[in-house]
Parts: structure tokens; C-alpha cells; sequence
């Protein structure tokens, strides 16, 4: 062979490992920036009749409304006092198929001041409008929790 033909060989080889490197931290970043959608999360249900429970939004209630994953956009909770949020089935918003979720991972309450999110010790931790909650933090209308893959939005 030709020093020619060598040196095309080198060059596609060289390229074909910068490729296979873009690659790999291509699907690195996809994963450590967005976490995967998830099948379901589920809201009570009436015992008896195992239909989903309609609320009525009290005026000046404050409640959650799921934004992500797609499928699942719309669902409405009603924060009364306290909602648990986890993969667990008795949290108030049981999101089982969401992988990322921890069994009992964040409580959101109503104080006296304002409605509170606290994150109970989950691996993946507990988001507030991107940011990692590490204490009880407050929340306005119109914030966004993310708890896992799921993404609820105050209104």
C-alpha cells in the first residue's frame, strides 16, 4: 500500500473515534440533563367505583397541576392541608412508574405564611424551579416542582 492510502486510513480511523466520542457524551448529557419521561402517575381513586376523583378547585386553593410527563399534562391535586408526593401507594400523588422518584420523596405543606415543599431524603432530590431544595422552601404560584421525572406546577 501507498503512504496515501495509509494516511486516508489514519485520517477515517481518527474520525471514526472523535464520532464515537461525540457520541457517548452526547447520550451522557441527554441523560444528566433531562431524566427519561415516564409512563404514569396515578391519582386516587374512589374505592368503590375505581373512578378518578373530581375536584372542584375551591376559590384562592392552592393546587398542583402535572406538566410533565405529556401523557399525563392536565392532572389536577388539591392541596388541602398536605400532599405526599412518591412512587409509595399511599403518597396523594402516586407516581409508581416514575424510576427517578424515591418511595416517599417530598411532602408539600400548607403553612401559616406560605405553601412549603420538603425534600424527604430522596436520592435524586427535589427541584424548585431548577434548583436542588436542600431546606423547606417556599413556593408561589406559577413555580415548578419536579420530583423525579414528574413536574407539577403551582397555580
Amino acid at each position: 500500500m501507498t503512504d496515501q492510502v495509509l494516511n486516508v486510513f489514519k485520517v477515517a480511523l481518527l474520525a471514526l473515534v472523535y464520532l464515537f466520542f461525540a457520541r457517548v457524551l452526547w447520550a451522557v448529557w441527554s441523560e444528566v440533563r433531562t431524566p427519561v419521561a415516564v409512563d404514569g402517575a396515578r391519582v386516587r381513586r374512589d374505592r368503590g367505583s375505581g373512578k378518578t376523583k373530581r375536584h372542584r378547585v375551591p376559590r384562592g386553593a392552592a393546587s398542583f397541576v402535572v406538566m410533565e410527563p405529556r401523557d399525563l399534562r392536565g392532572q389536577r391535586f388539591v392541596l388541602s392541608n398536605t400532599l405526599g408526593v412518591g412512587r409509595a401507594e399511599d403518597n396523594d400523588i402516586c407516581v409508581d412508574a416514575d424510576t427517578f422518584a424515591s418511595q416517599q420523596h417530598a411532602r408539600i405543606e400548607m403553612r401559616a405564611d406560605a405553601i412549603w415543599v420538603v425534600d424527604l431524603g430522596s436520592t435524586n432530590g427535589t427541584f424548585v424551579n431548577g434548583q436542588r431544595v436542600t431546606t423547606d422552601k417556599s413556593m408561589r404560584k406559577g413555580d415548578r416542582l419536579q420530583v423525579g421525572s414528574t413536574v407539577l406546577e403551582m397555580h
